[in-house]
């Protein structure tokens, strides 16, 4: 797999491939908030809050090639490239008016309440690869790397909530985030670095946005309400 050599799965020159490719990302975090008292620029936020945490996070790569050509199978490739980002974070938010854009009143008609979060940290980002190569018919070949790197991770997340109770509401939130660090294979390519620089298998390492956004409900549990009267 990992040095140039002649190829032994197939004699016809077409080949064909069936590629599968899972990518998961989990975490979880644990993080401290405290009320700045007074909110910062008051005509723009109602309230405000710095914050601090520890956050675990992981990012997993699962890829399946099944190669053929026009009758039989050829070979079979697994490759799993999982990244664990542990790390702490400083964060500041707050509930924030669209009165400034003329907007506020109508969305307090509506009882719609705004709130962003931005966040930033720094992470170690562990990277394990291991790939299996099995032509049909022949023994298996495997590669094992592990690499360590320092990633920035920021982002923002925006919330548009409206209350349906004390104790539930509504949200829509909006979150995007920026990756310094990703994890992504470069392959050999087999002609010992003459067409470029992949002269063996190696983790490389790329920059990555991601965004979503959702819908969520939310329940508080208990006698107590969830969110003060209006």
């Amino acid at each position: 797999m990992d040095q140039p050599g002649p190829s032994t799965v197939s004699a016809v020159d077409v080949l064909k491939a069936r590629t599968s490719k899972d990518v998961d990302l989990w975490g979880a975090a644990v993080e401290l908030d405290r009320p700045t008292g007074a909110p910062m620029m008051p005509g723009l936020f109602h309230s405000t809050y710095w914050g601090a945490g520890f956050d675990v996070r992981g990012l997993d790569q699962d890829m399946r090639i099944k190669g053929h050509d026009f009758t039989t199978d050829l070979f079979r490739y697994d490759e799993t490239l999982n990244t664990t980002y542990y790390g702490g974070f400083i964060s500041f938010g707050g509930e924030y008016t669209l009165g400034m854009l003329g907007m506020g009143g109508l969305w307090e008609r509506w009882g719609l309440r705004s709130f962003f979060e931005a966040h930033a940290g720094l992470y170690s980002a562990n990277t394990d690869y291991n790939g299996r190569f099995t032509p049909v018919g022949l023994d298996p070949s495997k590669l094992g790397l592990s690499q360590n790197d320092v990633a920035f991770i920021g982002g923002i997340k925006f919330e548009t909530r409206k209350q349906l109770s004390p104790r539930t509401s509504l949200s829509l939130l909006s979150e995007y985030e920026y990756y310094s660090s990703v994890p992504d294979m470069r392959y050999n390519d087999g002609d010992g670095g003459a067409d470029g620089i992949v002269n063996k298998t190696q983790i490389g390492n790329d920059s990555a946005f991601s965004g979503r956004t959702s819908l969520r409900l939310n329940i508080g549990l208990g006698s107590a309400g969830l969110y003060p009267a209006q």
